[in-house]
């Protein structure tokens, strides 16, 4: 859920891929066929199509749902309206000014994207929901013997009951983008671009024009802001144009190389088992923060003249729930979890180092099948204890960290057999000493490995 207003015991905000929230939602439907069809979407993690063609507010209490609201948007004569397709609040939750809280959330969302007029139509019988919107400002359209029509002006409902300052959650330290310089383009992505200040600072700026993608980067980079991990390039202040979101000014960026540049250079084995144990000590400190990197590849991972490790582009990290990545590399897709969490941090983490150490190109467009190939054709090139670690990765839904694999690998050759339940026990606690070890003792196996089979 993207929050527009999250207080200690209530909760409004835009459904994307809330799956539990559209599930109470479904169950208050009263076409059992209906239910049926949105619930079999959930089950295989879709928005069910009756939600898809607008977007879905919903007002939770200590996470129960108290009630929804549905719009869609139209474009008329160049402008755009919004329609308001249903309202529903649950019966215990009625006349608590539920309903006006909700249709409110739409015509603050309205105003952010330069909406002319919000319409509603409604059933004549439905008295007490008609005097709502009445009251809120909104006035008669037109009329037939069964409906009414309802409108009302989005520009002057938002300054008569001052929207933006109930909505908006500006930082006070927040940057305006009319007092920046900018010299020049350093960088342009997919859905931003990056420009040094005549400040010398770097600013960040998004090009998306989607209302839920700027007002989420706006609240995970909130988050991060306040991190206490020094290895990520995380965002100084965010900077707003009239009120908007816009982008943010970023930490500097400190002289160095990326990962895949390290690829492409080459360096010693003992020297990539070292920066591997770095990219794993920043990863497991921000899943430790309920933090995921989403879009862990080479080209966001810096090393700089120390040989320190960052992680940049911090815009893409996830800490919401039920997030489904389909904008990263086809070859970093998890084949078996969909969901973005820890095991997909770590599988794309497995692909980042198993072209590191292999010295081979995984190509952007690679599946999962491909990269078993090109795994199996390449993996006489590393020690036993690697190839256990990519053939639980490959073959298996569970995730573990490479320091965790490798503690289980030197158990088994000392103890035996590790138990499921010694596993799960151990799953997230490996320590700094591991770490350690695994370094020195697999530069000497990698070492020994390569000398001695040329």
């Amino acid at each position: 859920m993207i929050n527009l207003i999250k207080t200690e015991n209530l909760n409004l905000g835009i459904l994307e891929t809330d799956f539990d929230i559209y599930a109470d939602i479904i169950n208050t439907f009263d076409d059992p066929i209906l239910k049926e069809d949105c619930l079999v979407d959930l089950e295989d993690y879709l928005v069910p199509k009756y939600f898809s063609s607008g977007m879905t507010l919903a007002i939770q209490s200590n996470e129960m749902l108290i009630g929804y609201v549905m719009f869609k948007f139209s474009n008329n004569s160049n402008s755009i309206n919004v329609d308001i397709d249903e309202l529903v609040v649950l019966n215990e939750f009625k006349n608590k000014n539920m309903e006006a809280f909700l249709i409110e959330g739409v015509l603050y969302i309205a105003g952010e994207i330069g909406t002319r007029n919000v319409s509603v139509k409604l059933d004549k019988s439905n008295n007490e929901l008609i005097e709502i919107y009445k009251k809120m400002g909104f006035y008669l359209l037109e009329e037939n013997d069964n409906n009414i029509n309802l409108t009302v002006n989005v520009n002057s409902i938002v300054t008569s009951r001052k929207l933006n300052e109930k909505f908006r959650d500006i930082p006070n330290d927040y940057v305006d983008y009319k007092s920046l310089t900018l010299n020049n383009k350093i960088a342009q992505g997919r859905s931003s671009s990056v420009y040094l200040t005549s400040e010398n600072e770097i600013f960040k700026m998004f090009s998306s024009t989607s209302f839920t993608y700027i007002k989420d980067r706006e609240q995970m980079l909130k988050r991060l802001m306040k991190l206490n991990i020094n290895e990520v390039v995380k965002p100084k202040k965010l900077v707003y144009y009239n009120g908007v979101f816009v982008g943010y000014i970023m930490d500097y960026i400190p002289n160095g190389k990326s990962l895949s540049k390290i690829e492409e250079e080459g360096c010693k084995f003992e020297d990539k088992i070292d920066k591997i144990r770095k990219i794993e000590v920043v990863m497991q400190k921000l899943h430790n923060e309920k933090i995921y990197v989403c879009d862990l590849n080479p080209d966001n991972i810096l090393f700089d003249e120390n040989n320190n490790v960052h992680f940049i582009d911090c815009d893409s990290f996830v800490i919401k729930k039920n997030v489904i990545n389909t904008s990263v590399d086809k070859k970093f897709i998890d084949p078996f979890n969909k969901i973005v969490s820890e095991r997909t941090d770590l599988y794309a983490f497995s692909v980042t180092i198993m072209e590191l150490l292999l010295g081979v190109k995984i190509e952007k467009n690679m599946g999962y099948k491909e990269i078993c190939d090109v795994y199996n054709i390449n993996k006489s090139k590393l020690p036993v204890s690697f190839k256990s670690y990519f053939d639980e990765i490959l073959n298996k839904k569970e995730r573990l960290y490479l320091s965790e694999s490798y503690e289980n690998y030197v158990s088994q050759l000392y103890d035996g057999p590790v138990s499921d339940d010694i596993l799960e026990q151990k799953s997230g606690k490996a320590s700094v000493v591991v770490l350690i070890i695994m370094v020195f003792v697999v530069a000497i196996i990698g070492y020994l490995f390569i000398k001695y089979s040329r």
